[in-house]
């Protein structure tokens, strides 16, 4: 996968220097969903991350019982997944493709080890990864408002 395709429209890879790029391509592959398959289930190892190429994730709210509420829909360039840095490497979402889709896969395992090496890609890595989740809480907040609004 040449991750320079996708350079422009991933906040993550925009981040990184030349050197680091290609690091991050040595431990990445494409991958393709058809519409409705299951990317990663809640409660998982966290032990990939992904950047969408092409299509449409949906990150999904599991209720015992229930039909999982899609809570967000993630889009080309995309990081999906977070939890993938943060201890304990958990997923704290079910992510499904909504239509055909083709995705970067990175192996995290790989990346965290280099961003304890380097300080420097550990802050830039770090700056994306927490910015994405501090809005992806306040979509959720949002979203869960206006749901609950409607009730």
């Amino acid at each position: 996968m040449n991750l320079k395709m996708i350079r422009e429209q991933s906040e993550l890879l925009a981040a990184l220097s030349n050197t680091e790029l290609e690091f991050f391509e040595s431990v990445s592959r494409e991958i393709r969903l058809a519409a409705g398959e299951i990317l990663f289930e809640e409660g998982a190892s966290a032990d990939t991350f992904f950047i969408i190429s092409e299509g449409k994730i949906g990150l999904e709210m599991t209720i015992p019982g229930k039909t999982p509420m899609t809570i967000q829909t993630l889009g080309p360039g995309d990081l999906v997944g977070v939890s993938w840095y943060f201890p304990p490497h958990r997923w704290n979402w079910r992510a499904r493709a909504m239509v055909d889709t083709t995705l970067v896969e990175f192996d995290a395992s790989q990346i965290r080890g280099r961003c304890a090496e380097n300080r420097d890609l550990a802050l830039e890595v770090l700056g994306v990864v927490a910015g994405e989740a501090v809005a992806r809480l306040h979509r959720t907040r949002v979203q869960l408002l206006d749901l609950y609004r409607s009730v």
